[in-house]
């Protein structure tokens, strides 16, 4: 049996899930302090202010510490949590701690945490290994703390993507232990539950046990909380009043910050087309006929003939550059397409939508759609948009004004589609399905006569798309 004095206590740090993002909150853990736990197995779901994600384990053996409570911000590369591998050091030196810093050509660095073992450094370090007193790795410049499977941030392309796609894809062990053990006296609570919970301000605690399996708490149990006036909310202080304090953190942080940037700095102007859209849905309606599968949707449809329209007017696709000034275009068409979630506004981005097929396109937007819901999408696929669309209809409204989406120069809102009373021929009254669309445009980069040419050029695709056919 390995002696207690030759065991390895690994550490493994906040990782950098991708865009250098500098931290992330502590959305639940799925481990407590005893548990045991297997390689990739989850230990606790972090929300960064691109994504949720689940954190897998790099490591087998019983958790020794976690930091953070749920909805604390930890920074990147501070520690998450320690594991006792139950593998001797390499040198049979008294307990260290092996630091998950990312790939090396030594992984297995083992710092000894006692700081009397070398005056006037945090950690000392067992010759050899790829980390220095102070923490930081050197197997390569610019290599931060990354997630085990993630790729580092340097020199981490299209493999480091798919790496982050296979470790989310991966199925995870078996737990050996609860994700909600009693003995810690948290209540017992999913993480989608829990984060529920903090968006309508239900304290879990006061609850007690819930009506799912052994007490679990369920969406049912919550919703029913924060309906009832005698239920404790969390933050509210037991005032008379009712009020309570919700914290902004994670994506609503990040776009409360981001939609005051893009107020403060673009001197925007908006204008607008109700447009018919009998053409377009009878096309669906033929391609839906000749293959159901294709998820052409009207929306789908529209965006297809956006970026033919961008292509011919670039202005509309580009980005104002205050060095310089200059206006800068773009011929690659990044649809940023806003996305409502239960964790706030995300702009899940369809890239080279240009050298997409309809179907193609349709499938993509489907496919982030709902990635955009579940929380699974890399951060590469929520950043890089040229022109980013709104999509109120979707949520009932006919009409609004989208904020351009800093730094892109426009953004196109599309409202319902409906019946409606509608002017054809110059004086005959129809009942037509129409729609009204918005572009909101930085009048730095084009003015209302280049703004009003893009949106009378797109209304024309969509009331007779058949004239795609003269661009393909």
């Amino acid at each position: 049996m390995t002696d207690a004095a030759d065991r390895t206590i690994r550490e493994f740090l906040v990782p950098d899930l991708g865009e250098g993002l500098l931290d992330a909150t502590v959305v639940a853990w799925l481990v407590a302090p005893g548990d045991t736990v297997a390689v990739n197995q989850p230990l606790c779901v972090l929300e960064t202010a691109k994504a949720e994600v689940e954190i897998p384990s790099p490591y087998a053996g019983t958790v020794v510490e976690r930091r953070g409570e749920p909805g604390e911000t930890l920074p990147v590369g501070t520690r998450l949590i320690l594991v006792d591998s139950g593998a001797p050091t390499a040198t049979g030196r008294a307990p260290g701690i092996a630091a998950n810093r990312g790939p090396a050509a030594n992984p297995d660095p083992v710092v000894n945490p006692d700081p009397a073992a070398n005056p006037g450094a945090a950690a000392s370090v067992v010759p050899g290994t790829a980390v220095d007193a102070q923490g930081a790795d050197r197997t390569g410049a610019d290599s931060g703390p990354v997630l085990v499977g993630y790729g580092t941030g340097a020199g981490a392309g299209a493999g480091a993507d798919a790496g982050r796609r296979a470790v989310r894809r991966r199925p995870a062990p078996r737990r050996t232990q609860s994700a909600a053990p009693t003995d810690t006296g948290r209540p017992r609570a999913k993480p989608p539950v829990r984060h529920l919970a903090r968006t309508l301000g239900v304290d879990l605690a006061a609850l007690g046990a819930g009506s799912g399996p052994e007490g679990t708490i369920t969406r049912t149990d919550v919703h029913a909380a924060a309906a009832s006036p005698t239920t404790g909310a969390a933050g509210d202080g037991g005032s008379a009043s009712g009020t309570r304090s919700i914290p902004v953190r994670g994506i609503r942080a990040r776009t409360a910050a981001h939609m005051e940037r893009a107020r403060r700095e673009i001197p925007d102007a908006h204008c607008s087309l109700t447009v018919d859209f009998s053409r377009l849905l009878t096309l669906r309606d033929r391609l839906r006929a000749r293959d159901a599968e294709s998820a052409a949707t009207p929306f789908a449809l529209l965006l297809r003939l956006l970026t033919l329209t961008l292509r011919e007017h670039p202005r509309l696709n580009a980005t104002y550059v205050q060095d310089g000034p200059e206006v800068r275009t773009y011929e690659a068409v990044h649809l940023g397409i806003g996305t409502a979630t239960p964790r706030g506004l995300v702009v899940p981005v369809v890239r080279d939508a240009q050298d997409l097929s309809t179907v193609r396109l349709a499938r993509e937007l489907a496919r982030l759609a709902d990635g955009a819901r579940t929380g699974a999408l890399t951060p590469r696929e929520l950043t890089g948009s040229t022109f980013t669309v709104s999509n109120f209809g979707a949520l009932g409204l006919d009409e609004g004004v989208p904020v351009v989406n800093h730094p892109e120069a426009a953004i196109l809102g599309v409202g319902s589609i409906r019946p409606r009373p509608h002017v054809v021929d110059g004086d005959r009254l129809v009942v037509r399905p129409t729609a009204k669309l918005t572009c909101a445009f930085d009048h730095r980069v084009c003015d209302g006569a280049e703004a009003a040419a893009f949106l009378t050029a797109l209304g024309a695709l969509v009331e007779d798309p058949d004239t795609l056919l003269l661009s393909l």
